[in-house]
């Protein structure tokens, strides 16, 4: 089992001591991640503390799903497959350039249509088929947190005031300093900090004993000033209390999180 660290102090108060117990029964290297996020949660003079903590943060709240049981992330077959598809387009001869396609003129549409031989076409669709199989990462946290069986399926599990929030913690406050280089990332404040990992754990409680903890973190909800507002295309009626946090799309695809999920940069 991994250890934390000698002294009770520096962060580790009991129930984080008996979290990271939890995940130890899961996961050595989930545990060492926390027990990571736990160090530099408590040293804000550490170098590049940041960029520590969202790395440790992100690894693991994208894992812990694998170790719950949820389905991988799996980016092997879908490399296959968009292998396959490149080489399919180079075996048709295919154009690098939209503008050297001949236009399908037998189509009626507003939007113009564009002559694919069928073998690119079927080769397109199994990648794009062995994408959604493995799934996003916020449907894997709506499998982990929500009940993904009830009516309405992963949508209304996607839709989860936990799911929800967690995913936006994930992209918004910790996301951003994983590739700090890349773009400089709004300051986040101390306070804010520590609630929104304070969340990600009692999320990670619930998940780990359920019944022991659905009534803190239903209490933990309750006093968050967030609350999911309407997505885009949502019934206001269906979608909880309004609130001024956007909160993310169900099933996201284009979330910063699910294209670090998928590898991308």
């Amino acid at each position: 089992m991994s250890a934390w660290p000698a002294s009770s102090g520096d962060g580790w108060t009991e129930s984080r001591q008996k979290l990271h117990a939890q995940l130890a029964e899961r996961s050595d290297l989930l545990a060492e991640y926390y027990a990571s996020a736990i160090y530099f949660l408590s040293a804000p003079q550490a170098p590049a503390r940041m960029s520590h903590l969202a790395h440790a943060v992100r690894e693991l709240c994208l894992h812990l799903p694998d170790a719950m049981g949820v389905v991988k992330l799996d980016r092997s077959q879908s490399d296959v497959r968009s292998a396959q598809f490149i080489k399919a387009w180079e075996a048709a001869s295919l154009p690098d350039d939209p503008a050297d396609f001949t236009q399908c003129g037998e189509v009626s549409s507003d939007v113009p249509m564009l002559l694919l031989p069928r073998p690119v076409v079927a080769a397109a669709a199994e990648m794009v088929a062995a994408s959604r199989v493995r799934g996003n990462s916020a449907r894997r946290a709506a499998m982990m947190i929500a009940e993904p069986h009830a009516p309405g399926g992963h949508t209304r599990a996607e839709r989860d005031p936990a799911v929800r929030r967690w995913v936006r913690i994930i992209d918004q406050t910790f996301f951003p300093f994983v590739h700090a280089f890349d773009k400089r990332p709004a300051p986040v404040t101390e306070g804010d900090l520590n609630q929104d990992f304070a969340f990600l754990e009692e999320v990670m409680r619930g998940v780990l004993a359920p019944l022991e903890h659905v009534a803190d973190l239903d209490e933990l909800l309750a006093e968050t000033k967030w609350q999911p507002g309407p997505q885009k295309g949502e019934d206001a009626a269906t979608s909880g209390s309004g609130g001024t946090d956007p909160g993310t799309a169900a099933g996201a695809e284009n979330s910063q999180f699910d294209r670090e999920a998928r590898g991308d940069r």
